[in-house]
């Protein structure tokens, strides 16, 4: 059995805008979310898949993680179980962001590693915003919207 190693504090910023990461094979989808977050005002690293992303949790503790399901080499439900153990007893939240059939339903069952929210694609970018934004100020969770 591996030995977790909680993940401190690293690669934070000087300044008081909140880090994402945003994790998604679609290169165009990738870029054009991370543009949009940046102009919104938060710092941005993103993966193109769950085992990049793993390799930027090693390097920094982002405040919230943008994931696509549906990804190559680790898919984003390996992903937030290995986040989850990596990332404890900080724990991250994450949006899900997919096109899979039945999102509302995957979204819940990855509740325990972290998945706090959901958006179905297409999915409008003000929506986006807000959603990820509830999410880095730590506002008390409601339940997975079905959107």
């Amino acid at each position: 059995m591996s030995r977790v190693t909680p993940l401190p504090d690293r690669g934070r910023t000087r300044d008081d805008r909140k880090h994402l990461l945003v994790v998604e094979d679609e290169a165009n989808i990738r870029e054009l979310v991370a543009a949009w977050l940046r102009d919104e005002g938060f710092t941005v690293t993103t993966a193109a898949n769950g085992a990049e992303a793993m390799e930027h949790l090693r390097v920094v503790r982002p405040d919230a993680i943008v994931l696509d399901l549906m990804m190559p080499i680790m898919d984003g439900w390996a992903f937030a179980e290995a986040c989850h153990r990596l990332a404890l007893p900080v724990r991250i939240p994450i949006l899900v962001v997919s096109a899979a059939y039945g999102l509302p339903q995957a979204a819940e069952r990855l509740r325990p590693f972290g998945v706090r929210a959901c958006l179905a694609k297409p999915f409008d970018l003000d929506v986006l915003t807000a959603t990820v934004r509830r999410l880095v100020e730590r506002q008390p969770t409601s339940p997975l919207p079905a959107l």
